[in-house]
């Protein structure tokens, strides 16, 4: 067979099968967990599962691949966080309406308590409607500061129902609705802010290198922990110092994951805060440069890491067996999915939810890297690229020795 033909071919095989590849290549990943489900699956339900540290430890984030007997799950990552279960609901008090060409309604809604807020507002009719709606929220009726458009609808015993307040605390609303709507507001919900879950670490610290200009802290992780936060406590109350956050990636080599000036007030509470760049699990240093100034004196660091959820469907069987969480490739695309494939934020917040659970790590017993997958890919390409230019070094040289040996001919 001809060259000419072989390329045509090679390239319809690897598009045809990138095109249809739905499986996972489980080889190409180091790591993997089980999963364990409470209660029953519902077929296609939504199912929700907390990573662990396990996988900040050992997994580059964007090569985590959730499988079902061995085919890729759609997914999305989010944030934790802690939804209070103490919702109250109490009653509006409608201060003006008014039904011509436009509706209008302005309620106020109870004092809030310490630590609470809106979130829900009840809507009602005894007709069949369909509007679209804008809210806006005040802290008194003559200065409404937020403001947006909702669309609501009742067809028989099909209702929209309800308006997401998003935790606010003004507590005066102006809606203001398409003629013909005739809407009612039995009831208003409030409750405590949701807030993000985190687990946290406190490190030891040890006297400080000095040098001329700065002091060094070491802290060596031996546990691995994960974290993206670090929270420092000094002696001192209020300063302002660069300060250089490294963290080790192999037996030599440093990484540089903040770099920046950090500015601490007695007011602002006992720990400064400061964000990283990337996810940290091995031995890192603080580097704190004084200049001038007097030495600053560390007396707390904790490392805090965000915990986080992946939301997904079930199968359409709802079996709970045959799932497996794949990580531990530092040459993966990070995923991508359609997003009509992973449950909505709106589905995530039912009480349909379902939990999952990792089991403990095990390395993967497939694992090896493939021809067709990073790194092996990229040598082979790499060598690929290096036999071309020293097949044309050679056909060159084979071209010029030829026109040497023409030459010599000619001139005796």
């Amino acid at each position: 067979m001809k060259f000419k033909y072989l390329l045509p071919i090679l390239l319809f095989f690897t598009i045809t099968t990138q095109a249809t590849s739905r499986p996972l290549a489980v080889q190409n990943f180091k790591f993997k967990k089980e999963l364990k489900f409470t209660g029953n699956l519902s077929p296609n339900g939504v199912v929700k599962l907390m990573l662990d540290e396990d996988i900040y430890r050992h997994s580059f984030y964007g090569d985590l691949r959730l499988t079902y007997n061995g085919e890729i799950i759609p997914y999305f990552i989010q944030n934790a966080e802690e939804i209070s279960k103490n919702t109250e609901k109490v009653k509006p008090e409608l201060l003006f309406s008014k039904k011509d060409d436009l509706e209008i309604y302005v309620l106020e809604l109870p004092k809030l308590p310490e630590g609470l807020n809106y979130t829900k507002l009840s809507v009602s009719s005894s007709y069949d409607y369909e509007t679209s709606i804008t809210l806006k929220l005040g802290d008194n009726p003559d200065q409404f500061v937020e403001s947006k458009t909702v669309f609501l609808y009742k067809y028989g015993s099909q209702t929209s129902g309800e308006i997401d307040l998003g935790y606010t605390k003004h507590r005066f609303v102006r809606l203001e609705a398409e003629p013909g709507s005739d809407l009612k507001f039995p009831s208003a919900f409030r409750a405590k802010q949701t807030k993000n879950l985190y687990y946290e670490k406190t490190h030891t610290v040890a006297d400080p290198v000095l040098a001329e200009d700065h002091c060094q802290f070491l802290f060596p992780n031996e546990s691995k922990s994960a974290f993206q936060i670090l929270k420092l406590q000094f002696a001192e109350e209020n300063w302002e110092r660069m300060v250089t956050v490294r963290g080790k990636i192999n037996k030599k080599e440093w990484e540089t994951v903040f770099d920046g000036t950090v500015t601490h007030k007695k007011s602002e509470g006992v720990y400064t805060e400061i964000p990283l760049s990337k996810t940290i699990t091995s031995e890192f240093e603080i580097q704190i440069y004084d200049g001038e100034n007097e030495t600053l004196h560390l007396t707390n660091v904790i490392s805090v890491q965000p915990l986080e959820e992946i939301y997904f469907f079930a199968n359409a069987e709802g079996s709970k067996e045959g799932y497996a969480l794949y990580y531990g490739n530092p040459y993966q695309w990070p995923a991508s999915f359609d997003p009509f494939s992973y449950p909505s934020s709106e589905a995530t917040k039912t009480n349909e939810v379902k939990l999952g659970t990792l089991l403990m790590e095990s390395e993967n017993p497939d694992f090896s890297f493939s021809v067709l997958y990073p790194p092996i890919s990229g040598y082979l390409a790499t060598g690929f690229f290096y036999l071309g230019v020293l097949a044309l070094l050679f056909l060159l040289f084979s071209i010029l020795k030829s026109k040497r040996a023409v030459l010599t001919e000619t001139e005796s």
